[in-house]
C-alpha cells in the first residue's frame, strides 16, 4: 500500500530572514516546520514576499523557495499561476490578515486545504501591551474568522489549542505542534561561570522585545552593578537605532551569522517578558545552547509544566538578586542548563515536530474531507501588526531582484526547473 506523501506550500511575507536564516520568531517557526516535514518526507515550497533582503543562493535552502513581489504576494489568481504547481495538499498561513485576505481563495485555486498555522494570539499581544480596547477585540475578531475560515489549524500552545476549539475548530481538524530547536545544529555550549556575561535574543523590532531591553537596561542592569556585580549584558538581534546603541555595560551585536555563534560565552539567557504571547523562540534557542534561563511567566509559555532549564520569577524587581545567586553558582547554573537541553533533545526538537505534521498532514488527506468554505469579508482583514510595526520604525525592505509576474526561484527541484530559473 502506497503511503501519502504530503505536499505542502508555506506563505511567508517578512524582511527578517537572511540566507536562509530566521531572524525573528516567526519566520524561524516557520522555516523550521518547512525545513523539517522537508526532511521528514513531505514535499514542500516556501513562498517568501520580496523584502529586499539578502536571500543568498540555493545553497542556503534546504527546500524549494520562490520569491515573489508582494503585488503577487497578495493577489491569489497571479501568485497561483506564477507557482504553476501541479499539486498542492495544504497552503500553510501563520497570519490571520493573510489568510483571510488571500488564503481561501488561493486554496481554491490550488485545489488545496487550507491550514492556518496560529503562532501567536493577536489579540493578547495587543491586551499585554496596553492598546486600546476596540484594536484588541479588532484582533480578536480576525482571528476567530482566520480560523472559522481554515480547513486545518496547526497551533503551538495549550493556550492556542482552547481558542481554537472556543471558536468551534473540532479537535480533529486542529493539531498540536509545540515551538521547537534542532540539537543536531545547536552547539550545546552550557554556561559560562567566568564569562559574567547575561544574553538577550530577539528582534526588537517586536514591541515585548523592546520592552524586555528596556527593562533590562533602566532596572535590571543598573540593579546589578549597584550591588557591585561586575556583569555585562548581550543583545542579539535587529532593532531601531534609537534602542540599539551600546553603553552602560550592555553589547549590542545585531544581527549575527548563526545563533549559536552569539550564545557562545555566555553565563545566564534572560527572558524578562511581561507582554506578548505564544510560545517563545529565544527560549527554546536558550535551551538548546544548555545555557539556563531566568524568564518570567510569560517566558515559559508552550514548554512543559514543569519547564525545565527556566527559572521562572514575575518581579522583575527580584531579578537581580536572583541574577546575583545564580551567577555565584555555578553548580545550580549548569544543572539548570542541562535540564534544558535535555528536554530539547527529548520532547522539543524540529525533528520531532517535523516529522509529526507529515504524520498530521497524512492523517487529514486520508481521514477527513476538506471543511467548509464559508463566504469571507476579505476587507475587514486588516494589515498585520508586525507589517504596520516595520513600517513605522523603517524597517522595510524594497524587493531587488523581482518583479510583478517576475518571480525568482532560488531553488526548485520538484519540477526539474532550473534553480535560477524561471525569469
Amino acid at each position: 500500500m502506497s503511503i501519502t506523501v504530503p505536499s505542502l506550500v508555506f506563505l511567508l511575507d517578512t524582511p527578517n530572514v537572511w540566507r536562509g536564516q530566521a531572524l525573528a520568531g516567526t519566520p524561524a517557526r516557520t522555516l523550521a516546520l518547512a525545513e523539517h516535514s522537508h526532511r521528514a518526507g513531505a514535499a514542500v515550497t516556501m513562498v517568501l514576499c520580496d523584502r529586499g533582503a539578502d536571500y543568498g543562493t540555493a545553497a542556503d535552502w534546504p527546500f524549494d523557495l520562490a520569491l515573489v513581489h508582494p503585488n503577487d504576494f497578495y493577489t491569489p489568481n497571479a501568485l497561483a499561476g506564477l507557482l504553476d504547481l501541479a499539486t498542492v495538499d495544504f497552503v500553510v498561513l501563520c497570519e490571520a490578515e493573510s489568510l483571510v485576505s488571500i488564503g481561501r481563495d488561493l486554496a481554491r485555486l490550488l485545489d488545496a486545504r487550507l491550514v492556518y498555522d496560529v503562532h501567536d494570539d493577536d489579540a493578547a499581544v495587543a491586551a499585554s501591551l496596553g492598546e486600546p480596547a476596540e484594536t484588541v477585540e479588532g484582533h480578536a475578531t480576525i482571528q476567530r474568522v482566520a480560523l472559522r475560515t481554515a480547513d486545518n489549524v496547526i497551533v503551538s500552545t495549550r493556550n492556542e489549542t482552547t481558542m481554537a476549539a472556543t471558536t468551534g475548530v473540532p479537535s480533529v481538524r486542529t493539531a498540536l505542534l509545540p515551538n521547537g530547536a534542532d540539537p543536531q545544529q545547536c552547539h550545546c555550549w552550557g554556561p559560562d561561570a567566568n564569562a559574567a556575561t547575561l544574553v538577550f535574543l530577539g528582534n526588537l523590532y517586536y514591541q515585548p522585545n523592546a520592552r524586555a531591553v528596556d527593562a533590562i537596561r533602566s532596572t535590571i542592569l543598573p540593579a546589578l552593578h549597584a550591588d557591585d556585580l561586575d556583569v555585562r549584558v548581550r543583545v542579539i538581534g535587529r532593532g531601531p537605532a534609537e534602542l540599539t546603541h551600546d553603553g552602560s555595560g550592555i553589547e549590542f551585536t545585531g544581527r549575527v551569522d548563526t545563533i549559536n555563534d552569539g550564545l557562545r560565552g555566555t553565563t545566564l539567557a534572560l527572558a524578562p517578558l511581561t507582554a506578548g504571547s505564544g510560545a517563545k523562540m529565544k527560549v527554546l534557542d536558550y535551551l538548546a545552547a544548555g545555557l539556563p534561563v531566568l524568564g518570567t511567566s510569560e517566558a515559559v509559555t508552550g514548554l512543559p509544566p514543569n519547564h525545565p532549564g527556566v527559572v521562572v520569577e514575575d518581579a522583575l524587581s527580584q531579578w537581580p538578586a536572583r541574577i546575583a545567586a545564580l551567577m555565584r553558582d555555578p553548580t545550580a547554573l549548569g544543572e539548570i542548563g542541562r535540564a534544558g537541553r535535555r528536554c530539547v533533545e527529548g520532547e522539543l526538537s524540529w525533528q520531532r515536530i517535523g516529522a509529526d505534521l507529515v504524520r498530521q498532514g497524512r492523517a487529514w488527506l486520508t481521514t477527513l474531507p476538506p471543511g467548509p468554505s464559508p463566504a469571507i469579508d476579505n476587507h475587514c482583514a486588516g494589515v498585520p501588526r508586525w507589517l504596520i510595526e516595520h513600517a513605522d520604525q523603517d524597517a522595510l525592505g524594497d524587493p531587488q531582484t523581482t518583479r510583478p509576474g517576475q518571480p525568482r526561484w532560488l531553488r526548485r527541484q520538484t519540477t526539474g526547473t532550473a534553480a535560477e530559473g524561471r525569469r
